[in-house]
């Protein structure tokens, strides 16, 4: 195959790939147009939408005029909150491309040939849907889709297993594969040594706190929704729709379900979360203000708790286990560093910090407006839950990585005595 036809493969996946993607919501949004429209509402209302919000789950945020809607005036405001449910949706058809394009004989033209085409047709799709009452940022338009995409794209067809797919052997190898994986080594071994041997503890245990916190987090919420399902039944009553609408709110639920899921972590923290400026849902106290007609955040606790910060236990917990847990994997920091003292400080901070950057980036990920005025802030604050995460964390994988790293032997031979 040559890299003419490669990259022709490569635009056409990304098209298919964008299809899929795009498909997902205008077919809902056309259906929920031809059943419930007025005759007042354009289609094209259900087509603009879809884009922004393919858009936005690729970090686009979306300016909105001020205006007025069911009787209410209100200012111009800025939608930025990723519905990361429907963005991981995106980044796995884009990785999936990238696996299928993982055996061509070369793979930057199929590279090109893919990232060409799904930034043409992204520009038109953004120049479709600019009006003044809503359109999304021009720039960030322009790039974010692209750098998404093709983030997801490289990482799928260097990193995940070749698909045999143009008639090669699986052993076949593009260079770009190579170099990639050479590059990785080689600054991997310039590394200092101390971050040689500590980074696969490190990360191995700091990943598994946040994974940990998710789950949680998850648990947590399922269980307030099973207490509180009265208040979402009531909720969904409230906002007076069909049986189709109240299906398409859920699936928008579903689709911001993993940020809740980042903010009940957050909470977990200490360092708990906002919906809305001067809002504040932490484990001491609640205050949360007028809330969004959003049935799931009827189930959020309000109000202060005599025994609250018992959450904060959960992160504790966590780091210990964690820290224990990869004690086998810890063999060259107890074979490498000669005191506990020093190894245990350099594999507790380095766990702290690999947890508490992961959960931040997520966090961050988490957080955006989404309506006017105080709805401008939603989520958490990145910095503080860094903050929170590396002290709680730390202060734990410190303690117990006297255990976990404790050197076997003194390795210099006048130590050993």
């Amino acid at each position: 195959m040559n890299r003419r036809l490669t990259a022709g493969v490569g635009a056409l996946q990304a098209l298919t790939t964008m299809a899929i993607g795009l498909g997902v919501l205008v077919v809902p949004l056309f259906l929920l147009w031809l059943i419930e429209q007025n005759g007042m509402t354009n289609i094209l209302v259900a087509f603009r939408s879809a884009v922004d919000l393919w858009l936005l789950a690729q970090g686009v945020p979306l300016d909105v005029a001020a205006g007025q809607f069911a009787g209410l005036t209100f200012t111009g405001f800025t939608i930025s909150i990723m519905p990361l449910a429907y963005s991981a949706f995106l980044a796995w058809l884009s990785f999936r491309l990238g696996r299928k394009l993982s055996a061509a004989p070369s793979l930057w033209p199929a590279w090109l040939g893919a990232a060409g085409a799904y930034a043409a047709v992204t520009f038109a799709l953004t120049r479709s849907v600019d009006f003044a009452a809503a359109s999304p940022h021009a720039a960030a338009a322009l790039i974010f889709p692209v750098v998404f995409f093709g983030g997801f794209l490289v990482l799928g067809s260097t990193l995940g297993e070749p698909k045999p797919i143009y008639g090669v052997s699986r052993q076949v190898q593009a260079p770009e594969r190579i170099q990639l994986r050479d590059w990785f080594a080689t600054r991997f071994e310039n590394l200092p040594w101390w971050a040689r041997v500590v980074w696969s503890p490190a990360w191995r245990a700091g990943t598994g706190i946040v994974v940990a916190m998710f789950a949680v987090a998850a648990v947590g919420i399922g269980i307030l929704v099973l207490v509180n399902w009265i208040n979402v039944i009531t909720f969904y009553e409230s906002i007076h729709v069909s049986v189709f609408g109240g299906f398409l709110l859920t699936l928008g639920q579903i689709a911001l379900l993993p940020n809740l899921v980042v903010w009940a972590a957050a909470w977990f923290t200490g360092a708990g979360f906002a919906i809305g400026a001067g809002s504040l849902f932490s484990p001491i106290a609640s205050a949360a203000g007028p809330l969004p007609m959003v049935p799931m955040l009827s189930v959020l606790p309000q109000g202060s708790f005599a025994f609250g910060m018992i959450a904060v236990v959960v992160p504790l917990v966590l780091a210990f286990l964690a820290t224990v847990w990869v004690r086998d994997h810890a063999r060259d920091v107890r074979y490498e560093f000669a005191t506990p003292l020093a190894s245990a400080l350099t594999l507790g901070i380095a766990i702290a910090f690999v947890a508490a950057s992961e959960l931040a980036v997520f966090g961050w990920l988490a957080s955006g407006g989404f309506g006017p005025g105080r709805f401008e802030v939603a989520g958490v604050n990145a910095l503080i839950l860094f903050a929170v995460t590396f002290v709680e964390v730390g202060a734990v994988s410190f303690l117990t990585s006297f255990y976990s790293a404790k050197p076997d032997k003194a390795d210099h031979p006048l130590l050993r005595r």
